[in-house]
């Protein structure tokens, strides 16, 4: 049984230690593809700026040929605008992209009542795509606008149609569209118009207005690598946890199939003493069980209300084969409550059987004549001074009288025995005896005195 047991426990040590290590494995895993993952996100700021010269067609008035920005321009004298778009993006990281850009001019006539559109149309200016780079993009670039042509059409288009109330302006704007960035193709910032300005038209004195529609040091977030290229990583993590998962409902199963019931038996003795040690009492030894009738309890929680009325301690007592514990509350001298916890009943109830019932004998208790005092000599004396043997056990019992030698077997058979008993038996017999004894007294002085009076007649 021993050597069985031992084999289990060596069993589940290794059992435990592969949950343990496929555990670790896969929390490591796990660990290793959340850094690999974080380190996939980036940051990324960008600016932009637009600078332009309004350069003058021949006049009387102005001697330079161009004028600066942020001033007031008479759109005749206009003969073009010369533009510088710039732009930035600064990345946490150093990674490669695939970057375009595109300035376009835009015309837009709108009804000033109502501000809706009459006439809008688009052309590119200028193209670059499919540049590589790496690292931060910083490039700008010149464009010539002929505000003139553009004043000129929108001035006929008005006249041709007779149009009142309108209002046109030229917006030149710069778009950038980055794309592939890092070793993932779907990653981007889609394109979008970063910075333009806006040139009135059909006016007489015009002021050009810049919009930069990214704000300076605005810090935005991409991802990176959204293809899945560390999902193996995550699946070995799952495969090791799967593992453990596999591994624990193995050790459950193994140690409910593997266990015997002796061991069921200590864990449930330790757990009812690490529960209840305080209402319990161990006895070393045995329990002298006397002429007391027994009554079995069927479980721990009846023992404890029993406890609880009678207010008398509960005594555990376990066999030498430390395979059966009882315990027992004495009630009154005659009855005592008993419950008893046995690997054979837990061989029983585990094979599907019925539960035996015990027999008092299995508990521990004292034998009447291995007792130093009750010597085999002290016995018979007792037995002869009796004329009949009082009941003994529910186990053994003969009642009636017996001839000495046969009361002494008996007496020897049984395995508890109560000397008071005898002893009342012994002051019976020797009250009976005293009233013998003077009834033949008195039958004596009786006798004495019709002597007596007899004589005394006779005379």
């Amino acid at each position: 049984m021993r050597k069985r047991e031992n084999v289990r426990l060596s069993e589940i040590k290794n059992i435990i230690a592969m949950i343990i290590l496929t555990v670790i494995i896969a929390v490591a895993v796990l660990v290793f593809y959340i850094s690999k993952d974080k380190i996939q996100f980036i940051t990324y700021n960008e600016n932009s700026n637009v600078d332009y010269k309004v350069y003058l067609k021949d006049n009387d008035f102005y001697k330079e040929e161009y004028l600066d920005k942020n001033q007031g321009y008479i759109s005749n004298l206009i003969k073009y605008v010369s533009t510088d778009f710039k732009y930035n993006i600064n990345f946490s990281k150093n990674v490669k992209y695939i970057y375009s850009y595109r300035i376009t001019a835009e015309v837009d006539v709108k009804d000033e009542k109502n501000d809706s559109s009459i006439y809008h149309f688009t052309e590119d200016l200028v193209t670059k795509k499919d540049m590589i780079s790496s690292g931060n993009l910083d490039f700008s670039t010149n464009v010539d606008i002929n505000y003139d042509e553009y004043n000129n059409k929108i001035r006929k288009f008005k006249d041709i149609y007779d149009l009142n109330n309108i209002s046109s302006n030229l917006n030149v704007n710069l778009y950038v569209d980055i794309e592939k960035i890092g070793d993932n193709s779907s990653i981007n910032i889609p394109e979008k118009k970063v910075s333009s300005i806006t040139i009135p038209l059909t006016e007489r004195t015009v002021s050009i207005d810049i919009n930069n529609e990214v704000i300076k040091d605005n810090v935005n977030k991409i991802v990176l690598n959204k293809n899945n290229s560390y999902n193996w990583i995550l699946v070995i993590s799952l495969v090791f946890l799967l593992f453990s998962i596999i591994y624990t409902v193995y050790l459950i199963i193994y140690s409910r199939r593997t266990r015997t019931a002796q061991m069921i038996y200590e864990k449930e003795i330790k757990s009812i003493m690490n529960n209840y040690d305080s209402y319990i009492q161990r006895i070393s030894g045995t329990y002298d069980i006397g002429t007391s009738q027994v009554l079995k309890i069927e479980s721990f929680n009846d023992m404890l209300e029993i406890r609880d009325t009678l207010k008398q301690p509960i005594l555990m007592l376990e066999n030498e084969k430390k395979n059966g514990t009882f315990f027992i509350i004495p009630a009154t001298n005659s009855i005592i409550y008993t419950y008893a916890l046995r690997v054979v009943d837990i061989t029983a109830k585990m094979e599907g059987k019925e539960i035996p019932t015990y027999d008092i004998t299995e508990i521990p208790h004292t034998e009447f004549k291995k007792n130093k005092k009750y010597t085999d000599e002290f016995i018979k004396d007792q037995i002869m001074l009796t004329t009949k043997l009082p009941s003994i056990d529910e186990r053994n019992i003969i009642r009636g009288s017996k001839s000495d030698e046969d009361l002494y077997n008996q007496l020897e058979k049984t395995s508890s025995f109560d000397l008071n008993e005898i002893r009342k038996a012994k002051k019976e017999a020797e009250r009976q005896e005293k009233r013998a004894n003077k009834f033949k007294y008195v039958k004596l002085v009786d006798k004495e005195e019709v002597k007596k009076s007899t004589k005394k007649k006779d005379k």
